[in-house]
């Protein structure tokens, strides 16, 4: 049995249904992206619309010359409507057009230090994975604090294959040494293994004093305005980098610092409450107290204020960032080229130094080692060599105005019973 012949209305009627399905969907997006994005739309994507209005205009998006009216109408309406969304668009974006060189928007970025990676694309601590109870510690200490941490492995240098230690290292090299510096590699891997700018970096016996974000915004704002730099920060880095990117190494947890002799006066200084009175700071050649002065403050301002300057002599690798090319140029130069000799904090010093690598220090530091005495403050030491120590309630920084650790002792220490009591004293 054959069925009836198509009817025309109904076959234009499909055509029509068609037209608007084929036609609604592109503009719905082009509008979504339009509005949604801080970008003006494309180049290319202006083309697409036009081929789109000229494939209906001479029309071949359509089979029947009978629409020829209804073609003219619905054409007009589509170029209408993209002339509106360009314009909407257009005005969307100049109304959120953001100067990036403003005070505003600097303010606007340092406030990332008060985020979950304090500033950071990501912190990670390194820890031996036999010390739970740092890993423990580290955890109890960013929770307290609301900043993530990711774990990266201590590696137990005796595990290392002779082929992959490098080149320059001496033969008599510890085991230990070798794998501090491997740890650290691995760390300085991770990040060229991701998409991130920078990376902070922990060792897992660190403290911070309890205002670190607003420590770190205020550095953030410094380097925004650095006076030290050596070349403008490019549009990128300012709109994306709350501590520019010009920097291999910003050391924030060395112990010694110095600046390069040759050039003192290349240091950047301002007020900060949460540093330590003059009595909280270190002493010796390689003191915070000496490197302040060295910097050019007097004993009124030491105690008042930080320094920022080109990285020369630092110590301890507790808590510093690195860039993308910071990683690069310490994994080219002591894996690649195998220029390591030693403690690998020692051999980042001496980078420094040779003007190999390029840097900022900041002293006094944000970042602390947390010390308890005895065995536990090494991973070398052997359990029962020495004595207990004093455990973590008695344990002391240096350099640092308070204690993260303390506050989070204090803020998760309780007496739930004395708690009951109060309630039925009040009743």
């Amino acid at each position: 049995m054959t069925g009836a012949p198509p009817n025309p209305v109904n076959a234009r009627e499909h055509r029509l249904k068609s037209y608007f399905l084929s036609t609604s969907i592109p503009i719905h997006l082009f509008f979504l992206a339009s509005t949604s994005s801080h970008t003006q739309p494309s180049h290319s994507t202006s083309i697409r619309l036009v081929d789109y209005c000229c494939c209906l205009a001479d029309g071949s998006m359509w089979k029947s010359s009978k629409l020829g009216p209804l073609r003219a109408t619905l054409l007009s309406a589509l170029l209408i409507a993209v002339i509106i969304v360009l314009t909407v668009s257009y005005r969307s974006l100049m109304s959120t057009a953001v100067d990036i060189r403003s005070a505003t928007y600097q303010a606007a970025l340092a406030k990332h230090a008060h985020n979950s990676s304090l500033g950071f694309g990501e912190i990670v601590y390194i820890s031996m994975p036999s010390r739970t109870d740092r890993q423990d510690a580290m955890n109890l200490l960013s929770a307290s604090f609301d900043i993530k941490i990711k774990f990266i492995a201590g590696v137990n240098g005796s595990e290392i294959s002779p082929k992959a230690i490098p080149d320059q290292a001496p033969s008599d090299i510890r085991p230990s040494v070798l794998g501090c510096w491997r740890a650290h590699a691995n760390a300085w891997r991770y990040l060229l293994e991701t998409n991130l700018e920078t990376l902070l970096i922990f060792e897992d016996d660190l403290d911070w004093n309890p205002n670190v974000k607003r420590t770190l915004e205020t550095l953030s704002m410094q380097m925004q305005n650095s006076k030290i730099r050596l070349n403008e920060p490019s549009d990128y880095e300012r709109r994306i980098a709350p501590y520019g990117l010009d920097w291999d190494v910003l050391y924030l947890g060395s112990w010694r610092h110095g600046g390069n002799p040759d050039f003192k006066q290349v240091v950047q200084k301002w007020d900060d409450p949460d540093v330590p009175d003059i009595s909280g700071l270190n002493k010796g050649k390689y003191g915070n107290i000496a490197a302040l002065r060295n910097f050019g403050l007097t004993d009124e301002e030491i105690g008042k204020m930080r320094v920022l300057a080109p990285a020369y002599w630092t110590m301890h690798t507790t808590g510093y960032a690195i860039t993308r090319r910071g990683a690069q140029r310490l994994l080219f130069q002591m894996s690649y080229l195998g220029d390591m000799h030693g403690d690998v904090d020692v051999e980042i010093t001496r980078l420094f130094r040779e003007g190999k690598l390029r840097g900022y220090s900041l002293t006094p530091p944000a970042f602390s080692q947390f010390k308890v005495s005895g065995y536990k403050d090494s991973d070398n030491i052997v359990l029962g060599k020495t004595t207990q120590g004093y455990g973590n309630l008695n344990g002391v920084n240096n350099n640092i105005k308070g204690s993260a650790r303390q506050t989070m002792v204090d803020s998760l220490n309780l007496d739930n019973w004395k708690e009951y009591d109060r309630l039925r004293e009040e009743e």
